[in-house]
């Protein structure tokens, strides 16, 4: 015999009531857990140059072989953004003119300031055509994985239409953990929350170079090299590891 229409919504909102009673419960008792990367007292800019932000992501700002510079945050970003998001942004330039970007979100009591990658790339026009986790051995902290994704871009140039390439590469960083997964990063703060009452403070790291289409390992070869020269600055704070 079927069920009424009536006793299905009964339970439907009995469900709905207790998921809420649960969310209410762990967000009353949440403790904000400490983040694996350091913040500065080093002022955000807006590309007009104004201060946006008392405070950003320390960066490491004097590598041997690299010559830095700061990158503004846009407009839609603060805004599309948590208010207690923390950024960091900054090029680093290569003697032979190529230059790599690096960008750090930093969560706080929001989670959606982190969100899947893709959507980033794909709403400004990139085009993912592969994308593979890829591991490399950092000296001094043992093995990393890294999300890599092999993108190009239709553009123009002097009104000719013309393809550019780039180099994707991330992953995710918290006090006491590391992971380049999406899914496996959400499991863990889930987790944390429901066992320990604490909202795990995830850091996105994320690198980029662009590169004429056919030379994406060149490229990546680049991004491994600064990779493994930052990564001991954003390592895992307890020196603990999954």
């Amino acid at each position: 015999m079927s069920r009424s229409p009536n006793f299905l919504a009964a339970c439907a909102l009995v469900l709905i009531g207790a998921t809420a009673w649960m969310v209410a419960r762990l967000a009353s008792r949440q403790v904000l857990d400490v983040p694996g990367v350091a913040v500065a007292s080093v002022p955000l800019l807006d590309k007009a140059g104004n201060v946006v932000r008392s405070n950003s992501i320390a960066l490491p700002k004097d590598l041997p072989g690299y010559r830095f510079e700061q990158v503004s945050i846009a407009e839609i970003e603060l805004e599309s953004l948590p208010a207690d998001t923390i950024f960091g942004r900054g090029r680093y330039f290569l003697p032979d003119g190529n230059w790599i970007q690096i960008n750090v979100v930093l969560m706080g009591t929001d989670r959606t300031s982190i969100h899947r990658p893709e959507y980033c790339l794909t709403g400004v026009g990139w085009r993912i055509r592969s994308q593979r986790e890829v591991p490399f051995v950092d000296s001094g902290l043992g093995p990393v994985r890294v999300q890599r994704f092999d993108c190009q871009l239709k553009t123009e140039m002097n009104g000719r239409p013309m393809n550019v390439g780039g180099v994707y590469a991330f992953w995710f960083v918290s006090r006491d953990k590391e992971t380049a997964s999406h899914w496996e990063r959400q499991w863990w703060m889930v987790k944390d929350l429901v066992t320990r009452g604490v909202l795990q403070r995830w850091a996105y790291i994320s690198f980029f170079t662009p590169c004429a289409p056919g030379d994406e390992e060149a490229a990546y070869q680049r991004i491994s090299d600064l990779v493994r020269r930052v990564h001991p600055h954003f390592g895992v704070t307890s020196g603990k590891r999954p």
